[in-house]
């Protein structure tokens, strides 16, 4: 990502720009935290693990810096095809970077000495522990994020659980942060740009997204699936989308939901197809808040045998490896 940085003989002196990466364990808080800093809903965030499965570029511009924020899938042991795909989604999301976010959920412990007790014990987990040492492998500046800090019940358990993590590895910095209450986010503001090299903006000043509306459309359709139909049907759905016209008046998207088997085809439809009816309104209203105009959206069901265990099928559903961050047609 070093290479292709812009040349532009117009920007103001002292402006910074450059790529951070946004990595840790699924679930940690990631797409939350892309969200807060944009200020727009715009990565799929979920209370599901491995919600996110593909590299994403939010681009975060100020009047001072414009960071082009690299989310990336949860870094976990792989099990299928789908999963191997996904964390190396996230190692390649580190590379090349100007700064990694390395994201960890901190602890939950009772109030009072049994929870001072039980701070001092912890420990990172072997998981956590193990994505620390692939990300540190790209040799680039670290700083540790401890996310949802709001459920920390006393803020002085912080210092014990900080000292733990430094034990793991040298962080350049620790941000404690809570997304979803918008605290420690001036300060992870402050290293983000410290981080920063000085140079010209990538993106023009309103773009949010490097994605286009189809891809967009796509996760947000997969979101309200992931929502409604999370705990029986968790990870074997996958969102294409067969037509994205912008018509003069509102947008009109054709979606196909992939599963699996069968049996999964007809829970999303649901009795008298009341299921996909309401993730259609679901997702129709969220298309409509993104992109600001009506959407007339259609949803097919369709059985695709295997497609999370297939690397053809991966690639046939657009899960490509290596595939460009940001080289895609756009429909916005």
């Amino acid at each position: 990502m070093d290479d292709d940085r812009p040349s532009d003989e117009s920007s103001e002196a002292g402006f910074r720009s450059g790529f951070v990466a946004l990595c840790g364990r699924p679930n940690v808080g990631k797409s939350t935290l892309l969200n807060a800093l944009l200020g727009e809903e715009l990565a799929v965030a979920t209370q599901l693990p491995q919600t996110t499965r593909e590299r994403m570029l939010g681009i975060w511009t100020t009047e001072r810096f414009q960071a082009v924020l690299v989310d990336t899938p949860g870094i976990h042991r792989p099990k299928s095809a789908l999963n191997k795909f996904m964390v190396d989604e996230a190692l390649r999301g580190a590379r090349g970077v100007d700064l990694v976010l390395m994201l960890a959920e901190v602890p939950r412990f009772a109030p009072g000495p049994a929870g001072e007790a039980a701070a001092a014990d912890w420990e990172p987990g072997p998981g956590a522990r193990d994505a620390v040492a692939q990300l540190a492998e790209s040799g680039r500046r670290m700083v540790l994020v401890l996310t949802k800090c709001d459920l920390l019940t006393e803020r002085d358990l912080l210092l014990p659980i900080i000292s733990k993590w430094q034990a793991v590895h040298a962080f350049d910095g620790v941000v404690p942060v809570s997304a979803l209450r918008q605290r420690g986010l001036e300060a992870l503001r402050a290293e983000v740009e410290q981080a920063l090299p000085a140079g010209p903006a990538y993106y023009a000043p309103d773009q949010l997204s490097d994605r286009s509306m189809r891809w967009h459309a796509a996760e947000l359709i997969r979101a309200v699936l992931f929502e409604r139909l999370g705990q029986e049907l968790p990870y074997s759905s996958a969102v294409t989308i067969s037509e994205f016209k912008e018509l003069r008046e509102r947008d009109r998207v054709e979606a196909l939901i992939h599963v699996e088997r069968g049996s999964q085809k007809g829970i999303v439809i649901g009795a008298k197809g009341r299921t996909i009816k309401a993730i259609s309104m679901g997702a129709r209203e969220r298309i409509s808040a993104l992109t600001g105009r009506p959407c007339e959206l259609f949803v097919e069901v369709r059985v695709t045998p295997r497609w999370t265990k297939d690397p053809k099928k991966l690639d046939d559903l657009g899960y490509r490896a290596g595939g460009a961050v940001s080289g895609e047609g756009s429909d916005d």
